[in-house]
């Protein structure tokens, strides 16, 4: 997978939460969100790393920021009863879909444990700030 294929999975991800929100709320978070993935991207690129590496670690800010994707939904927009199901549902899915990508492209498995024991860059994103 290539980073410009994660960075619109991540863009996906974050048209489908804020779906149904008011759209002034809907277009900061995707303007938001948009920005921060440019800056990661960018970032990483400066430093040289692997296209590769480079969507695996966007996919991993994904996967990690999910859960509190859908409690930012969760707290602009009081969501009740059978509605927010499918929702968790289909979250549930994406985690297992991420997860499953992230192991089967795992440095481990494709370049052996010596790439894995390699340093990686911290980014340019803001501490606990996940996609």
């Amino acid at each position: 997978m290539t980073a410009q294929r994660a960075a619109r999975l991540v863009a996906r991800w974050v048209r489908f939460y804020t779906r149904e929100l008011p759209a002034a709320i809907a277009g900061r978070r995707i303007e938001e969100i948009g920005v921060d993935v440019h800056d990661h991207l960018a970032h990483e690129r400066a430093l040289g790393t692997s296209d590769r590496r480079i969507a695996l670690s966007v996919l991993s800010r994904m996967d990690r920021g999910m859960p509190a994707d859908v409690s930012w939904r969760r707290r602009i927009r009081d969501v009740k009863g059978d509605s927010m199901k499918p929702f968790v549902g289909v979250l549930a899915a994406a985690l297992g879909v991420a997860a499953v990508a992230l192991v089967l492209d795992s440095p481990v498995l494709v370049d052996g444990p010596a790439e894995q024991l390699a340093p990686v860059a911290a980014g340019p994103h803001r501490a606990g700030c996940h996609y």
